[in-house]
C-alpha cells in the first residue's frame, strides 16, 4: 500500500530468471507488479488511465532501449518514480540518473531490505510529487 492507502502499482524490467526473486523480495509490500521484457510491452501496459508509482529499470539496457523506455515513461502523467539498478553505482551513473529526474540508483544484488526501502522511498516521492502537482523535469 502506498501512503494514500491505495495499491502499489509497479513496472519492472527484470530478466526472466530474476523475476521470482524480485517478486519474493517485494512480496511484503503487496505490489501489483508487472514485469516487462520489451518496450512494446511497456507501451501496452502504460495506457493513459493506468498509474504506476514506481518503475524498476536496469542501467544495463542498451542506449537505444534505455532512451526508448525513457521516452515512454516521460510521457506518463503523473510520471512514476524511477529506480535504476546496476552492478556498480558510479558517480557518473548516479548523477546522470538523478539529472534525468529518476529517483535513485540501487546496487544489485540487493537485500530484501534495500529493495523494499528503495521502493517505499520511491513511492513516497511519487505521492509527494503527485499531491503537490509537480513533475520532475
Amino acid at each position: 500500500m502506498n501512503t494514500q492507502g491505495s495499491e502499489l502499482r509497479m513496472l519492472a524490467v527484470v530478466p526472466p530468471d530474476r523475476r521470482a526473486e524480485i517478486a519474493r523480495q517485494l512480496a511484503p509490500l503487496k505490489p501489483d507488479l508487472l514485469f516487462l521484457d520489451r518496450l512494446a510491452e511497456a507501451e501496452v501496459a502504460m495506457r493513459e488511465d493506468d498509474i504506476f508509482q514506481v518503475v524498476l529499470l536496469p542501467a544495463s539496457l542498451s542506449d537505444t532501449d534505455w532512451w526508448e523506455f525513457w521516452g515512454v515513461l516521460a510521457l506518463l502523467n503523473p510520471r512514476p518514480a524511477i529506480l535504476v539498478y546496476a552492478r556498480e553505482a558510479t558517480y557518473l551513473l548516479w548523477s546522470g540518473v538523478l539529472e534525468l529526474g529518476c529517483y535513485d540508483v540501487i546496487v544489485d544484488p540487493f537485500s530484501d531490505e534495500t529493495l523494499q526501502g528503495a521502493v517505499l522511498g520511491a513511492v513516497k516521492s511519487f505521492e509527494e510529487r503527485r499531491a503537490s502537482g509537480s513533475q520532475p523535469e
